[in-house]
């Protein structure tokens, strides 16, 4: 079982939409918006398994007997809920693990004024559990949903 949050991700330029999902969910992610060869590179060097929409790319890190996941439709419900069955992640949020959607640095958990914030110590960006959070959790549901329904 791969679970907790030891996955590691690369994700080319056709899923960017997804990364934020990720790394809010604690998965350390790297989006590659450059050619193959460096996604390629990447995922070979630090052991990342390669997300993409893309044929060619998927087929060559299949030959080299890199991870990869080949997905059809940028839907991010159904993305998410495929990487959970496939890799038996956890599709829950936690405060412990979640890391910056902009610089994928783990983020620290500080109490102010009686709510949860978390701040990156890398970019300063400062983040808590807004009203965008409904949407944030409607989306993770719906994946955790379609991840424990039968595979499509």
């Amino acid at each position: 079982m791969e679970g907790s949050r030891s996955c590691r991700f690369v994700v080319d330029a056709m899923l960017k939409n997804i990364v934020s999902w990720l790394r809010i969910l604690g998965y350390d992610t790297i989006y590659w918006g450059g050619g193959d060869k460096e996604v390629l590179s990447i995922a070979e060097a630090e052991g990342r398994i390669i997300l993409t929409m893309d044929r060619s790319l998927a087929a060559i890190a299949t030959r080299r007997g890199l991870r990869v996941l080949l997905f059809q439709e940028n839907d991010i419900p159904e993305i998410l809920a495929r990487i959970a069955r496939e890799l038996d992640l956890s599709l829950s949020f936690d405060p412990i693990y979640t890391r910056c959607p902009v610089c994928n640095h783990p983020l620290k958990l500080e109490h102010k004024s009686g709510r949860e914030e978390w701040m990156c110590p890398r970019c300063s960006k400062k983040y808590w559990r807004g009203s965008h959070w409904r949407n944030i959790s409607r989306t993770l549901e719906e994946a955790r949903k379609k991840a424990s329904s039968s595979s499509t």
